[in-house]
């Protein structure tokens, strides 16, 4: 199966991982579904900008416009699999290497940047604020 993200006008979000739907519906609504190119999906959240950012197990970050454009960023760091992704209040979404042992910034333009965490194992969650 592809792996796709679905968005519901008023849903905030609805991601489909390997293939299991996870849909939070707090009311009716339209959903549609768009293809993405990476699969492995980790973490979905909202951006500053109103688009949809997601972490990809493979060392990508996503993100996709409410029209369905996708665009994909490669972390730098060899190897990386990522955990969360949480917008902050910089303006930049923040994100989990858990292999690699960071956490990374991306901005708004696509510009990403790594922090080496000390000897924590497997750093997972990211928190929005």
């Amino acid at each position: 199966m592809a792996p796709r993200l679905s968005v519901g006008k008023g849903l905030g979000w609805a991601v489909l991982l390997l293939g299991i739907p996870a849909i939070l519906v707090a009311q009716a609504v339209n959903i549609s579904e768009y293809q993405v190119p990476a699969p492995d999906g980790t973490g979905i959240t909202t951006g500053p900008d109103g688009a949809l950012w997601y972490a990809v197990g493979a060392g990508k970050i996503g993100r996709m416009t409410s029209s369905g454009a996708v665009t994909e960023y490669t972390v730098p760091t060899s190897g990386s699999v990522l955990g969360y992704i949480a917008a902050r209040s910089d303006g930049a979404m923040w994100f989990t290497e858990i292999v690699g042992n960071k956490i990374g910034r991306i901005t708004m333009a696509g510009a990403i940047t790594g922090y080496a965490l000390p000897a924590i194992p497997t750093p997972t969650g990211v928190v929005p604020r």
